[in-house]
């Protein structure tokens, strides 16, 4: 017997900047969902040789599928958002500062 589909929850996860070379308040929304374990041992395996691009795969995988175009179109303009986004996805996922 197969078992029943996991139902794939998308959290919204919101960024709020402001853009001094453009003078202007900057927000974006996005729908993501949960890493699973392979994708959060990818990142922890490329993030050393490119931090950057292991954010923006990851996020890129979790992304909700009608959102793909609008990220990689902020991606462009914004490639920090991968930090950002990918950071928060992590942090869902344990990882942080301990701060002790």
């Amino acid at each position: 017997m197969d078992k029943p589909e996991k139902n794939t929850e998308y959290v919204e996860l919101n960024h709020e900047f402001f853009d001094r070379f453009e003078d202007k308040d900057v927000n974006f929304k996005f729908h993501f969902k949960r890493p699973g374990t392979p994708q959060v041992n990818r990142v922890q395996k490329t993030a050393l040789k490119n931090a950057g691009q292991a954010f923006r795969n990851l996020i890129m995988e979790t992304i909700k599928p009608d959102e793909k175009s609008d990220l990689k179109t902020a991606l462009d303009d914004y490639p920090g958002l991968a930090s950002t986004f990918g950071g928060a996805l992590m942090a869902s996922c344990g990882f942080g500062d301990l701060g002790n």
